[in-house]
């Protein structure tokens, strides 16, 4: 207990810290209301199943371009600035949505450009969220700082869809978008006292910082960042299996399919959220690289066993629950490394460099998976998963020293 008043509350008693948390935390549950939210209202107002499935291409589509924020937030005089304007503007643009959808006048085509509108400005506002942490804490107290971001946002995330279910079932999706631009006001508010002023005294040109940012990956000795860009692109490529498995299983072989995905659902992300409190506990700053291995071939062997278990309940829960576990361990040691080891005023770009090699094999992934439950059906897709995992685990030690050596 007095290692754990040392660590995690004594970052309670950082006010600045806690001001970024609260913030961050009030930003991840009104995405979560928006996210729940969103499908429902475009189908609504368009009655079609694809034009549904197109908002969800413009917003991950505008997600994928996260590159495109990283020399802004380097660039940034204060950090809380990108922020506030991130904020602000999610805010109006979700406030537009719910307004034009009650007075009638809200078209697919308006829609969309809107949509397109939120994912940019969160494209920044997420970037800027990442690069907050490394400027509120110390380096040594990097891995419980995540820890404690990652719990108010996959736990505000579960609380945000069960009170946008709510508002669903009250005041319908409209009712969302203005909880998610309140939200958004709210996190702005927070912001305001927290001064985060850049250590940037370069004056080079915005281009000439895009490309800065490119150059940044191979620098260092074995050139560590390249060298785990490519074992995070092949790690990557699965990522995205865990609720689309919860998903295709819940559906196809549960007694209740809905009961069952909220159950299975949220034992995968409460199980996120666990992780990252235990990797924050432990702090293991010299054995990085072990994690990230260790992790990803515990995650394949889980999905794997998930798969089987279904559709017994128990076994499910405690199988997703852990897998969620270890599905924290790579993100959250691959983050940590970044913010200990990458200079704050380029950490911006690195991060959005970094998740164009990690995001582009999760998408593709995402449609492999379900081509091949379609094809294979869930067992031989669990086999699959599995095996990809642990040749990562076992293959990326061997060809990636880099990888191998990463402590700070």
């Amino acid at each position: 207990m007095a290692e754990l008043n040392r660590g995690y509350f004594a970052l309670f008693r950082n006010r600045r810290f806690a001001l970024g948390l609260s913030s961050s935390g009030l930003a991840w549950g009104g995405y979560a209301v928006y996210e729940i939210s969103i499908l429902l209202l475009s189908y609504q107002i368009s009655h079609s199943l694809a034009i549904a499935g197109v908002v969800l291409l413009v917003e991950f589509g505008a997600y994928s371009i996260t590159f495109i924020a990283g020399p802004t937030v380097d660039r940034a005089r204060n950090l809380r600035t990108v922020l506030l304007f991130g904020y602000g503007l999610q805010a109006l643009f979700a406030f537009i949505i719910g307004l034009t959808l009650q007075s009638g006048h809200l078209s697919v085509p308006v829609l969309l450009v809107l949509v397109a509108g939120i994912s940019l400005v969160w494209d920044f506002t997420w970037t800027a969220d990442n690069a907050l942490i490394p400027r509120l804490v110390s380096e040594g107290e990097l891995f419980r700082a995540n820890a404690l971001f990652n719990t108010v946002s996959g736990g505000n995330t579960v609380v945000g869809f069960g009170v946008g279910g709510a508002l669903l079932l009250f005041v319908g999706p409209g009712g969302g978008m203005f909880v998610y631009a309140a939200l958004n006001l709210a996190s702005a508010a927070i912001v305001i006292p927290l001064s985060l002023p850049s250590v940037r005294t370069a004056t080079t040109g915005l281009l000439q910082d895009f490309w800065d940012g490119w150059r940044e990956l191979g620098r260092g000795k074995g050139h560590p960042l390249l060298q785990l860009a490519v074992f995070s692109s092949a790690q990557g490529f699965f990522t995205g299996a865990g609720p689309l498995l919860i998903t295709l299983l819940t559906q196809q072989q549960f007694v209740n399919p809905t009961f069952s995905y909220a159950l299975l659902f949220t034992a995968f992300t409460v199980g996120g959220v666990a992780g990252g409190l235990i990797l924050g506990y432990v702090n293991p700053r010299t054995r990085i690289s072990w994690v990230m291995f260790g992790s990803t071939a515990a995650e394949g062997l889980l999905i794997l066993a998930a798969v089987h278990a279904a559709p017994l309940i128990v076994p499910s829960l405690i199988l997703w629950f852990f897998t969620g576990v270890m599905a924290a361990g790579f993100y959250q040691a691959y983050l940590t490394y970044l913010q200990a080891r990458v200079p704050t005023d380029r950490f911006g770009r690195v991060l959005t460099n970094l998740y164009l090699f990690r995001g582009i094999p999760t998408a593709l992934g995402a449609l492999t998976v379900g081509a091949l439950a379609a094809l294979w059906g869930a067992p031989m897709l669990g086999w699959v998963i599995a095996l990809t995992y642990l040749l990562c685990a076992v293959v990326g030690p061997a060809l990636l020293p880099g990888v191998r050596r990463l402590t700070f």
